[in-house]
């Protein structure tokens, strides 16, 4: 229990702390670039000009554009104030993940953008501008699938990570071997710069992989997107948004079960290729504007404009999921409930919630206050063989409870379960695979 009453101490502290703690920034006499944004291809190309022009406009700025400038993927959102004729502008530059840490490092960026999270060797170098794990400092603006895309005349539907791996290694290199038609396969991947890149790498190459010579890089998801499309023998990954004429894959991790890149799926991160698109801040000294809309894009309006863009936003949503195939005592469980769609994940090996979930229980407890009902609370844990996984799946339901508790929510409305480590999502006992099982679902019964 004293674990418990700690966590909850946090939990109200961190939220108080970033109600009060606001810098209280003036837009009526703001001009000129009010901060600068860089990083990932996959939010600068359309998520974050988009995500800057709502932000603008719900401050009180007119005719708010966004313009291509003379350099390649890099944009510039401008607003003009009425009453005092004043210009402003933000500033977007899209050339990878890593750029924008590195542009940081040097004082060119206020706001770092990552369609993955920070590494370890760029929070040595960022030491100075504070913990940029904390939670002041990292946010999430929205959830991404990676799809792995194949031309729709395509046979196949589904594979899995392994499969995919040997593919794009170049172990596998004709259709045919993997029960499609006799065509060698044609490798389009992103470049080195990409988070997208990145993120594959890391949940399906592995290190156990190397990508094959042979492959294509591409800076834009847009253009291998087109590309794979137009070419029968081709194979690709690109940004959910970014599918466009192309068939996305099922894919499995693993042993586990396939799932395609589809709204639950991704919104939940159960999909084995879901990733989080990130916001990265300096906990030191930041800029007022970039931390004014850091708040806006988490927030309801801001993730509205997430899924405008083509993404999957962090509002809660009651959706219907696919529970034939699970174990009737799990089916008995969720009978008659919708799945919303979050879910609350965890740090390693414990129960405590990461830095997205503070936000998550303020949107569920939100969700709550407009649509009465019933929620079910079912705990999950990593599949590496403890006799504690049902305890440990049970007391993350339990820290979830007592959060939305905390956060506004009757107990009456609560029923939690622990499930232990059955209905995996990743197959393996590696960290990926960890934090994906390690989760707590959510179901929802409205009021009759």
């Amino acid at each position: 229990m004293s674990f418990l009453r700690c966590f909850l101490f946090l939990l109200f502290f961190c939220s108080w702390a970033r109600a009060e703690g606001l810098p209280q920034v003036q837009f009526s006499n703001a001009e000129g670039t009010l901060f600068t944004m860089q990083g990932s291809n996959t939010i600068g190309a359309r998520l974050g000009p988009a995500l800057v022009k709502g932000w603008l406009e719900a401050r009180g700025f007119q005719s708010v554009t966004i313009q291509d400038t003379a350099t390649a993927n890099e944009q510039q959102v401008t607003g003009h104030n009425q009453k005092t004729g004043r210009t402003v502008t933000v500033e977007v530059k899209a050339h990878g993940s890593s750029s924008g840490f590195k542009a940081m490092l040097v004082s060119q960026a206020d706001v770092a953008a990552a369609s993955r999270r920070i590494k370890d060797k760029e929070l040595v170098k960022l030491a100075d501008y504070g913990d940029m794990r904390s939670s002041s400092s990292e946010w999430v603006a929205g959830i991404d699938g990676i799809a792995v895309i194949v031309n729709p005349a395509n046979g196949i539907s589904r594979l899995n990570t392994d499969d995919v791996a040997r593919i794009f290694s170049g172990e596998i290199t004709n259709w045919v071997e993997l029960g499609g038609k006799d065509l060698p396969i044609v490798v389009y991947a992103r470049d080195d710069q990409s988070g997208t890149w990145d993120t594959f790498r890391n949940l399906v190459l592995g290190k156990q992989y190397q990508l094959t010579e042979a492959a294509e890089r591409f800076e834009s998801n847009a253009v291998l997107s087109g590309r794979v499309a137009e070419d029968p023998a081709a194979i690709g990954f690109v940004s959910l948004n970014t599918i466009g004429q192309s068939k996305a894959l099922a894919i499995a991790s693993g042993k586990a079960r396939s799932l395609a890149p589809q709204h639950l799926t991704v919104a939940t991160e159960d999909y084995a290729l879901a990733r989080r698109l990130y916001l990265y801040l300096p906990a030191v000294s930041p800029n007022g504007y970039a931390q004014d809309f850091l708040q806006w894009a988490a927030g309801e309006d801001g993730q509205a404009i997430v899924d405008e863009v083509g993404y999957i936003s962090q509002n809660v949503k009651p959706l219907q999921a696919e529970v034939q195939d699970a174990p009737d005592d799990y089916q008995a469980l969720v009978m008659n409930s919708q799945r919303l769609s979050v879910n609350f994940r965890f740090e390693g090996g414990k129960a405590v919630l990461d830095n997205k979930a503070f936000k998550d229980i303020e949107r569920l407890a939100r969700f709550m206050e407009k649509s009465p009902g019933q929620l079910t609370l079912i705990g999950f844990a990593e599949n590496d063989g403890s006799d504690y996984a049902e305890l440990l799946s049970e007391l993350r339901a339990k820290v979830v409870r007592r959060a939305l508790i905390r956060a506004g929510v009757s107990r009456k409305q609560l029923e939690l379960h622990g499930y232990g480590e059955y209905l995996h999502l990743a197959d393996g006992d590696d960290q990926a695979a960890n934090v994906k099982n390690r989760r707590v679902e959510v179901w929802f019964q409205p009021a009759a």
